[in-house]
């Protein structure tokens, strides 16, 4: 299905409950009536063609939309990473401790393999965290200020004295495949760790692992695909220009 921007927003949504992820990250408020994805977008500051790409991505997962998206001004690709992270720090790793936290709990688990299992995801977490802080206190800010550089919001000067020694290739150097990892304590749960007789937990924790570890692979496609080739275009762009030296 084409998703187009005259389509009733409330239809896009119960059409494929995926596109919920697009419409949290972008901030968008619910109750949208009958109104269509061009009308909420608007009233929401959201821009539409921005939107139609990523809903139609999570709708056809075989047609990435690289190109139209590296388009776009780049904050607003780092608006819905920034979203995103907030939501695996208040929402999707909280659900998880919580999980791991009733499993720890239950006696028929073999203590060796609980704390295994615990000390695996406190090493993960402590490494996700500072990937995200990463991110939120240098990445995102040093392609904020190139944006406005480059549309003459800073000058050359006062972006170079800034960033003199940092550019993207050196935030790539240090992105690590979290999703991997994710995946890794899946198999851990599956391969080694008999579950309790009400096991209800830790199926639980295994989806809640699925749900991140995918979500995780989509964060880390718009970010190498979309983000680092539209970065290393405008610092190609910035350093072209005379008053840059």
């Amino acid at each position: 299905m084409r998703i187009h921007a005259k389509m009733k927003m409330a239809d896009l949504v119960q059409f494929n409950f995926e596109i919920l992820a697009v419409i949290q990250r972008l901030q968008i408020p619910f109750g949208f009536k009958d109104k269509s994805i061009e009308t909420v977008c608007r009233e929401s500051n959201i821009n539409v063609d921005f939107f139609l790409q990523l809903a139609q991505w999570f709708n056809e997962r075989e047609n990435f939309p690289q190109q139209q998206l590296i388009d776009h001004p780049p904050h607003w690709l780092v608006t819905y990473l920034h979203n995103t992270h907030q939501c695996y720090i208040n929402y999707q790793i909280p659900r998880i401790e919580k999980e791991i936290e009733q499993l720890e709990s239950m006696t028929e688990i073999p203590d060796q393999t609980a704390a295994l299992m615990i000390r695996f995801f406190k090493e993960y977490i402590k490494e996700f965290s500072e990937h995200l802080d990463d991110e939120e206190q240098v990445t995102f800010p040093y392609v904020l200020d190139l944006e406005k550089a480059i549309n003459g919001e800073m000058t050359s000067e006062q972006f170079r004295n800034k960033y003199s020694e940092y550019s993207i290739d050196k935030y790539l150097d240090h992105h690590s495949d979290l999703e991997e990892k994710i995946f890794d304590m899946q198999s851990i749960l599956l391969k080694y760790m008999s579950p309790p007789s009400d096991n209800c937990h830790f199926t639980n924790l295994l989806l809640e692992f699925y749900r991140l570890g995918k979500d995780l692979k989509d964060h880390t496609i718009l970010e190498e695909n979309v983000l680092i080739p539209k970065v290393r275009q405008m610092e190609a762009e910035l350093k072209q220009r005379p008053s840059f030296f």
